[in-house]
């Protein structure tokens, strides 16, 4: 915290000092710069059950300065500091203040060398833990990141450019003593060339990660740390009859260490397509991939999200194959037909499984109602060699849109029984939903909403995920504007890091342990008001009630939070009055909910710099 409050005293001392060039022109020698800035001052007071109370006059104030070197396409940059901003939500006064700055700059922009360089850093900021389709729990901590690209573009000589990014956070989570983690590093070249009429293509990316999940979500402290190395090369060439020709190739390895765990493995894959358009109805291509090690592209499929797939032997062997073909003919401008067959192969766990598929789709559009109806469908039959069982697949898209009497109308429909996976043993089925309606009568406005979705394995009872959600407003010119949401959700996840994701791959191989379940409520109310030039008044409640189990743990979750801001602008200055209340508890914690209010009440002046 130390550090901290210097970068705070810092930040505000050069806010100052600019501030005494009001109205000048900053130019020294070939620099030149602009600058505009907030500064604020007032009175503030926190207080809550579980943190010490404080109160008293507070000074803040944020900061744009933007300028170039030589010409901007020499050296330009943008720099931005703040002190005690909400930078969660700039509409109202959070629950923390937050400082820190964002650097940006671009070097050498206008030659064939270019390059940039970013940097941000953050104090005591608000964030989130997500948890898909429900209200995030809320956190604070301090995160930094950092970057630099540069590309080399010469004319008929091979294309280079290299990029390294870097970034850490920690975070406590209100409401409970649990922290959270992350960090990472990544670096990605890549390089491309004209030859022959060839595109050739080559790459290399490196990526460690490192997660400390906490247990309220988890039933136990984790941390995760993985390493990734990607090198690949690609070509691509014209063939006759309007046609083209591409082919990839991929070598990848990771290690990763979780719960004792420490797979490792390589993978490579191939993959290759092919295709020629004979005339402007007719089209025909053929694809295939590769890939020498099955087990592993499940072991990064959950590292992509954040997790580890412990006791997965990626070292035994497995492999898969896939063969496409795919007809296209479009009989009218609003009509688009295709047939197709595929053949997929895989061996896994010992085990050699194969599927034949075949069938065909149609997209047809066309005017409804002087509005325009977008519909497909597909239907696929699929033959299993080793169980002999022959499955129909099929799946339905349907989208309108149209001004009907005044109203705006916007709906879509999916849906879709024995969808294929990346593993032929098990398929998906799913349906999603959403729409929407709107209209205005002079001031008067009024809009509906509302969503759905669920997906599951066909033949796993309990992997379902489903979700919906319905949103209103209504309001009258800038004199009222009220909204209100209500949203649902349950199923499964895989806890990171960064929050709950949606499970990567089929429950029955992830282990059952490493997997949250997760359901609940939540719903938002808001109310705003602007009944004179620059006045603003405003409100908003959020409450959100969720549950979640992992390892034998459950938790009930709660989350409420209230918001008012009152704003009046008079030229320059701002009147500001903000009360922030949060509420946040988990029983999985063992203690009571965290209460914490803030309040606020000052004035804020822009300034002009230079």
């Amino acid at each position: 915290m130390e550090r901290s409050g210097k970068i705070a005293r810092f930040v505000a001392a050069a806010i100052l000092l600019s501030g005494l060039s009001l109205h000048a022109q900053l130019r020294w020698g070939e620099t030149s710069t602009k600058g505009t800035a907030n500064l604020s001052s007032g009175y503030s007071a926190t207080y809550g059950n579980l943190a010490q109370s404080s109160h008293g006059w507070t000074f803040g104030g944020a900061g744009t300065f933007s300028g170039s070197f030589h010409s901007p396409n020499f050296l330009s940059y943008n720099f931005s500091p703040y002190l005690n901003q909400s930078r969660a939500n700039s509409n109202f006064q959070s629950i923390t203040n937050s400082s820190g700055l964002n650097l940006t700059t671009n070097i050498f922009a206008g030659s064939k060398f270019p390059g940039s360089i970013n940097y941000s850093k953050a104090y005591n900021s608000e964030g989130n833990y997500a948890v898909p389709g429900l209200a995030n729990f809320v956190t604070h901590g301090n995160s930094d990141t950092f970057g630099i690209n540069w590309s080399e573009n010469l004319e008929g000589k091979p294309s280079f450019s290299a990029g390294y990014q870097m970034g850490k956070s920690k975070y406590n989570v209100y409401g409970s003593n649990d922290n959270g983690n992350n960090a990472f590093h990544s670096l990605n070249l890549h390089s491309s060339y004209r030859w022959q009429g060839f595109n050739l293509g080559s790459f290399y990316t490196h990526g460690n990660a490192h997660s400390m999940v906490p247990q309220i979500v988890a039933g136990q402290v984790l941390k995760s740390n993985s390493g990734t190395n990607v090198v690949g090369a690609n070509l691509s060439h014209p063939i006759p009859l309007h046609g083209s020709a591409s082919a990839s190739v991929n070598r990848s390895n990771w290690k990763s260490e979780f719960l004792g765990y420490t797979p490792t493995g390589t993978i490579d894959t191939l993959n290759a397509v092919a295709g020629v358009h004979p005339n402007d109805k007719l089209s025909f291509s053929v694809s295939t991939n590769y890939s020498d090690n099955l087990t592993g592209q499940l072991e990064q499929s959950v590292i992509s999200a954040g997790g580890v797939l412990p006791g997965l032997n990626t070292s035994q062997s497995s492999s898969s194959f896939d063969l496409t073909a795919v007809g296209s003919y479009t009989p009218m401008p609003n009509l688009q037909t295709a047939a197709f067959l595929e053949r997929r192969s895989q061996s896994f766990l010992g085990e050699t499984y194969g599927v034949t598929s075949y069938g065909g789709d149609a997209t047809y559009t066309h005017g409804l109602l002087n509005g325009t109806i977008n519909a497909s469908a597909s239907v696929t039959a699929n033959s299993a060699d080793k169980s002999g069982e022959d499955t129909i697949g099929f799946s339905v898209t349907e989208t309108y849109s149209n001004l009907l009497f005044g109203w705006h109308l916007n709906q879509s429909f999916n849906y879709a029984q024995n969808v294929q996976t990346l593993l032929v043993t098990y398929t998906n089925s799913y349906y999603n939903y959403s729409g929407n309606i709107r209209r205005n009568w002079g001031r008067f406005n009024l809009s509906a909403g509302a969503g759905g979705a669920r997906t599951a394995l066909t033949q796993q009872e309990g992997t379902s995920n489903s979700s919906e959600t319905y949103n209103g407003s209504v309001g009258f010119g800038s004199y009222i504007a009220a909204t209100g949401s209500y949203s649902r959700a349950d199923g499964q996840a895989l806890a990171t890091g960064a929050g709950l994701v949606g499970v990567p791959v089929p429950v029955p191989v992830l282990p059952s342990d490493l997997v949250n379940l997760f359901g609940g409520k939540s719903y938002s109310v808001g109310l705003s008001s602007a009944p004179a030039k620059k006045f603003i008044l405003s409100a908003t409640y959020a409450n959100s009630n969720s549950n979640t189990w992992s390892s034998g743990i459950s938790s009930a979750n709660q989350n409420n939070q209230f918001n008012t801001l009152i704003q009046y602008q008079v030229r320059k200055m701002s009147v500001v009055s903000g009360y922030s209340r949060l509420e946040q508890g988990f029983t999985g914690t063992g203690g009571k909910p965290e209460i914490i209010s803030t309040y606020y009440m000052g004035l804020t002046r822009w300034f002009n710099i230079f």
